[in-house]
């Protein structure tokens, strides 16, 4: 319960950021000039106390694979739990179709005595 709560709030803090970043990304080029123009001319090198501070975009990187890696295990989870819901259909179908249905197998015996696996 606890895990489906914090899946629902990421997957809605990530269709956030998807629907308010949609605008930057539909946004018209800057072409020639006016690109040369809004960059720059000379870019300064901050340094922090034990070295250089990017460590910016390893944060995002980790954080986005974090994302990445809950929104995939939650998905993987769904699909599982769907494939034993279907087994376990499957499975009562054909024992209440055949007496002798074997879920083990997923044969049944039929009138001439040989096995036969249930569709």
């Amino acid at each position: 319960m606890r895990r489906a709560r914090f899946l629902k709030v990421v997957l809605t803090a990530t269709t956030g950021v998807m629907m308010f970043s949609a605008s930057a990304i539909s946004a018209p080029l800057q072409h020639g000039a006016g690109v040369a123009a809004a960059a720059p001319a000379v870019t300064e090198k901050v340094w922090c106390r034990y070295g250089n501070c990017d460590g910016g975009a390893a944060v995002g990187g980790l954080v986005g694979g974090l994302i990445g890696g809950v929104i995939a295990a939650g998905a993987a989870n769904a699909a599982a739990q769907q494939e034993a819901a279907a087994a376990q259909q499957h499975a009562a179908s054909c024992a209440q179709r055949y007496r002798s249905y074997d879920p083990a197998s997923n044969t049944f015996q039929a009138k001439d005595g040989r096995r036969y696996p249930c569709q």
